[in-house]
């Protein structure tokens, strides 16, 4: 007790001095609590352990505190079920008093939590992209794009590639639904028609009877969510011997490097829509990926990259305010963060979603190395629903 009020009589020194703000003062020794709700069991379990490694890598290169407050992360599991993740996120907000919650990562959950949050000012993040409908709540940071604005490329690239029909293979969920409506929505706009769409629930075990059920168009577009279920679509797509082109969505996060080895010449040759590349060729991208490596181990791929941009975006606004994590005074900094991340440039709208760069790859194996090459980029890509 001596101790505490020994501090306290120099802090108000200081601040009878003019040498530190009374906002500093509240907020003195005090810990910025970060929560995150990531899987850990479920349909994605593999997930929520590589979205920590962005966040953990973010946080440490700020030594893991911000002027002078530490930094404390409060992780728990999302476990699937929204009803779970409205559980975990009250928990968050009213035992631990966290101000900043990264995730969940489905779209489902998402909604759920929207309403909450927003009572409570708390500023939230998705994990992957997040739902179009919170920007409504003008407290959702939205990375690296809506579901809508991440997948617009691939259906702009398949009709460039001259394609005029396609069949869509769909993961049959909120977050499902709003990814493929970006490849309908870019294939549309160039003139492209969707012949059919093929609903999956997720965590489907086997994808042969949709196959099998698939209309003749010019090329098959899909979305569905866990290196899981991509892995066992892409191989069953072989094993079927369907001559449609295959596009694929969210690619270099469901099928990372070492999904692609496990795949073998099953991969080569698949193209698609992706967010981050380990090999994008810029300064802060290779500086990145040595550090994550020595870290963690392993070549990043998109998911913590996710993680770790959305991280960074926040702490570079708490370094702003001075560690103030009140919302009115953190969001709006936010809101001003550019970056170069190892994605690509990035910044902000008025509504929270981030403008970054989106990439259609290819799977190619080079020097006996299965990757993605980036094959074409589409600069800042932006909803067309935002204002």
């Amino acid at each position: 007790m001596k101790k505490i009020g020994l501090a306290l009589l120099v802090v108000g020194l200081l601040v009878s001095l003019g040498l530190v703000s009374p906002t500093q003062k509240s907020f003195a020794a005090e810990p910025i609590k970060i929560g995150a709700i990531l899987n850990y069991t479920g349909p994605a379990a593999m997930l929520g352990p590589l979205f920590k490694n962005g966040i953990v890598m973010a946080l440490e290169e700020y030594n893991s505190q911000i002027a002078g407050r530490p930094l404390e992360l409060i992780v728990e599991d999302a476990a699937g079920s929204p009803n779970v993740c409205l559980e975990k996120a009250r928990k968050l907000v009213e035992r631990d008093k966290v101000k900043i919650i990264i995730g969940p990562l489905m779209g489902d959950a998402q909604l759920a939590l929207g309403p909450y949050l927003a009572n409570k000012g708390v500023l939230a993040t998705g994990l992957y992209c997040a739902m179009f409908e919170l920007t409504k709540y003008q407290n959702w940071l939205i990375y690296p794009t809506t579901a809508l604005g991440l997948t617009l490329p691939l259906g702009w690239y398949a009709a460039d590639k001259g394609h005029k029909t396609m069949v869509m293979i769909i993961a049959d969920y909120a977050g499902g639904h709003a990814f493929m409506k970006g490849v309908r929505t870019g294939f549309e706009e160039k003139g492209g028609k969707v012949v059919q769409e093929v609903l999956v629930p997720v965590g489907t075990a086997d994808f042969g009877p949709y196959i099998s059920n698939l209309k003749n168009a010019d090329c098959v577009a899909f979305f569905v969510p866990n290196t899981g279920d991509s892995s066992r679509l892409v191989t069953q797509y072989k094993e079927f011997g369907v001559k449609m082109p295959l596009y694929g969505t969210t690619l270099a996060a469901d099928l990372p490097e070492h999904v692609m080895k496990e795949l073998g010449d099953k991969v080569v040759g698949l193209q698609g829509q992706a967010l981050y590349i380990w090999s994008l060729d810029n300064p802060v991208n290779k500086k990145w990926v040595k550090a994550m490596e020595k870290r963690f181990g392993k070549t990043p791929g998109g998911l913590a990259n996710n993680s770790y941009c959305i991280t960074s975006s926040i702490l570079a606004g708490l370094k702003a305010t001075g560690g103030d994590e009140t919302f009115s005074k953190l969001w709006p900094a936010v809101l001003k963060v550019k970056m170069d991340t190892p994605q690509g440039p990035l910044a902000y709208t008025k509504e929270g979603v981030a403008l970054a760069n989106g990439y259609i790859v290819e799977a190619k194996r080079i020097n006996g190395r299965y990757s993605w090459d980036p094959i074409k980029v589409y600069p800042a890509v932006r909803d067309p629903r935002l204002k």
